[in-house]
């Protein structure tokens, strides 16, 4: 199984949304690691979180992510996930695409609402929905779902933009 900790993933995506003067809420930061994970499937073929996504009531969530943050609430977060009392950040190393695909995402991404970012994740027949109906609250929401959902977002776009060109 490939992909990066959750944490990690979360602590770049912090790394990134300074650089860009934004800040982040949990709610935010857990749905920007999930659609990064998407668009990873979609445009990269490989999973970028390793971490199992769980369906939630307010959308997917990666409970180590949750776990860390929640204390923040609804108010920016304002430091790393980190082990050892807060000594060692998690961290890992991105491959190029990957950051690139992350500084995308938090950049496009980031700059919305967390309730709008809740609602694009909660649109019928997303991986959250589908799962969320079968299998209730706090079910996994598979790899599987999540990479033909974005695969199907990303064809859907370059139909989107091959009918404008015409």
């Amino acid at each position: 199984m490939g992909g990066h900790d959750a944490r990690a993933i979360a602590n770049h995506i912090l790394d990134m949304a300074k650089e860009h003067g934004r800040e982040i809420t949990v709610m935010q930061l857990l749905k920007l690691i999930y659609i990064a994970n998407g668009w990873s499937w979609a445009l990269l073929g490989k999973q970028l979180v390793r971490d199992p996504v769980e369906a939630w009531q307010y959308g997917p969530v990666y409970r180590s992510v949750y776990r860390d943050f929640n204390k923040f609430g609804s108010q920016p977060i304002t430091e790393k996930s980190a082990m050892l009392d807060g000594a060692l950040p998690y961290s890992s190393p991105l491959m190029d695409d990957e950051r690139e695909l992350l500084r995308g995402v938090t950049v496009h991404y980031g700059k919305l609402h967390a309730f709008r970012l809740s609602d694009m994740t909660h649109e019928p027949g997303t991986p959250w929905s589908q799962i969320k109906e079968k299998k209730g609250t706090y079910a996994e929401i598979p790899q599987k779902l999540i990479k033909s959902h974005f695969e199907k977002l990303r064809d859907d776009q370059r139909e989107r933009r091959r009918q404008k060109e015409k």
